[in-house]
């Protein structure tokens, strides 16, 4: 049990090979998809339920995660028309996200991927996108996303700022992290 959460997270680095071959959007590269992202929703709860969590396996989970996001991207956002300036947006929430890993590195000399309550929701969110399709427009959907994470990222910017130490599961400065 004590290396389930670590390889879940390593299954969702080895969904990311299909990912890059399959046709975006079409059943198996949505049961894919779906796996990969259930294998998100679980890994950190188990870890935590059965008090092993580690560093590695937050980095290997948070590392996961941003492979897995800029797969999606990479993969699905062409097939997406939206507005040409969501890309500028989205170029900068990258950039952002990057700083704020810089960030933590520089003060803590380690990589920080921070699992707060926003960032779970907004990955929760990014996991639904595909349902969303089914009643909002592109535009809509990115823009509510990108709203999302531009406060998911200055969040994380705040935190790895001024945190005096690294707790990679804190809770998010608008709740009490016990």
């Amino acid at each position: 049990m004590k290396y389930v959460p670590n390889i879940l997270s390593f299954m969702r680095l080895i969904a990311i090979i299909p990912l890059m071959i399959l046709t975006p959007l079409e059943l198996p590269f949505m049961i894919i998809y779906v796996a990969a992202g259930l294998s998100d929703m679980i890994d950190g709860p188990i870890a935590r339920k059965f008090n092993i969590t580690s560093q590695f396996g937050a980095a290997l989970d948070g590392g996961a995660d941003l492979l897995f996001l800029f797969t999606v991207l990479f993969r699905v956002g062409p097939l997406i028309e939206f507005s040409n300036w969501l890309w500028i947006w989205i170029g900068t929430a990258i950039a952002a996200k990057l700083f704020a890993s810089v960030i933590g590195y520089i003060r803590h000399k380690e990589i920080i991927f921070l699992h707060t309550y926003l960032g779970k929701f907004f990955m929760f969110n990014l996991f639904l996108f595909p349902v969303y399709f089914l009643f909002l427009t592109p535009d809509m959907i990115l823009i509510a996303l990108l709203t999302l994470v531009t406060v998911v990222i200055t969040e994380d910017i705040y935190i790895n700022s001024t945190s005096k130490e690294v707790n990679l599961d804190h809770k998010g400065i608008l709740f009490q992290n016990r």
